[in-house]
């Protein structure tokens, strides 16, 4: 298929108000995210169903139209796996994009399976084989060859037969409609960050610290993610989750006593290690009592793991009453939200988080007769 490469606001404008009479619209995009903590937008592809654009982001400096159709309501986009996709677009100010369809979601809930790539449902649906061998551009290095431009045409020439054959299957399955509300929970979900003195809940084996070990990591986890906004560089460049459980746990008085905890960069100690026991002193002196609290540690709460399979076993339960695959509704992310909410936060902490994820829209209306609610947290369900 023939493509047309934009690299002028009049001609994204002149494309927008073609695409704008079209029923669906197919995106993908092409970023650069090695180091950086937001993505770097290198390539659009549009393809609404009659011509196909990339459009080169790094030449562009009015995006009012795309914004424009990405709104449009008459329009239905649809992307492949749209998190990352999102979160590119968002460097640019396109969002919201709706109506939305996620195909990757809609082969999970037509019972095709879970976390299919895009090659794969191309190969089901059109017995065409993509070829992945550019997959690894640089595509903020510019010129970009015509083998990389035909890679990334070939990301949305396929995808509108792929949602064809899905929705003919979940409008069959009278699913569709729960398909599109799970396309507005992407985007509504994006204003629901989790407050950045809770970000600590999010790292593994959180849990198993004392009070104030949590405190310690709370000050760590807050730090490295407004360090990482300012310098825009990935989490794990500044410091690995693992390390910063290491030195709440340990604990160092000195830099000395950071060089000897294993496996922490030396590079990182030299480069952070001031700031890094300067917030250990600061959470040290904290009272015990404004310390985060363990709620399921394991000494605290014997039964957590109960609960949780309790959580699990409300899921297969709603699936089963629903006829929705459970995978559909619910990944590890969204049970461990709920669990931390009810039961690892206080009634004054849990008033400053967003309500989960399980507790709205159309997940709360199937759930909500099946998953364990603790006495204390009724009243706010």
């Amino acid at each position: 298929m023939t493509y047309q490469l934009i690299t002028t606001s009049s001609a994204l404008a002149a494309f927008c108000a073609q695409a704008a009479s079209a029923e669906v619209l197919a995106v993908d995009t092409e970023f650069v995210r090695q180091t950086t903590l937001y993505p770097k937008l290198g390539l659009i592809q549009l393809f609404d169903g009659k011509q196909l654009v990339l459009v080169d982001p790094l030449t562009i400096d009015d995006w009012s139209s795309l914004q424009q159709l990405f709104a449009n309501p008459s329009v239905c986009k649809v992307v492949h796996s749209c998190n990352e996709d999102l979160e590119a677009l968002a460097t640019q100010h396109l969002l919201p994009i709706l109506p939305l369809i996620d195909t990757q979601l809609a082969a999970e809930l037509a019972g095709w399976g879970g976390s299919q790539g895009y090659a794969k449902l191309v190969q089901r649906v059109c017995a065409i084989e993509l070829d992945k061998s550019e997959s690894r551009t640089d595509w903020i290095a510019r010129p970009l060859s015509a083998l990389q431009l035909d890679y990334a045409a070939k990301d949305v020439e396929h995808l509108l037969d792929v949602y064809q054959a899905l929705k003919a299957e979940l409008v069959a399955k009278d699913q569709y409609d729960l398909l599109l509300a799970e396309g507005e929970h992407l985007i509504a979900r994006r204003s629901f960050a989790l407050p950045l003195s809770f970000r600590h809940l999010e790292l593994k084996n959180s849990n198993l610290l004392t009070p104030r070990e949590l405190a310690i990591l709370r000050e760590l986890v807050s730090w490295r993610q407004e360090y990482a906004q300012q310098h825009d560089m990935a989490l794990g460049f500044i410091f690995k989750d693992h390390h910063l459980l290491d030195i709440a746990k340990r604990r160092p008085g000195s830099l000395e006593s950071m060089f000897n905890i294993p496996d922490l960069p030396g590079r990182e100690v030299r480069r952070h290690g001031k700031t890094v026991l300067a917030l250990i002193e600061q959470a040290k002196a904290l009272p015990l009592e404004e310390c985060p609290q363990p709620f399921y540690h394991a000494d605290v709460f014997a039964g957590f793991k109960e609960e949780l399979q309790r959580i699990t076993n409300g899921i297969k339960a709603a699936a089963k009453a629903s006829g929705i695959a459970a995978e559909f509704i619910a990944v590890r992310r969204q049970s461990t939200e709920y669990f931390n909410w009810c039961w690892r936060v206080s009634d004054e902490d849990r008033s400053q988080l967003p309500v989960p994820e399980f507790l709205r829209g159309w997940r709360r209306e199937i759930l909500i007769q099946h998953l364990p609610v603790p006495a204390h947290v009724q009243s706010l369900i």
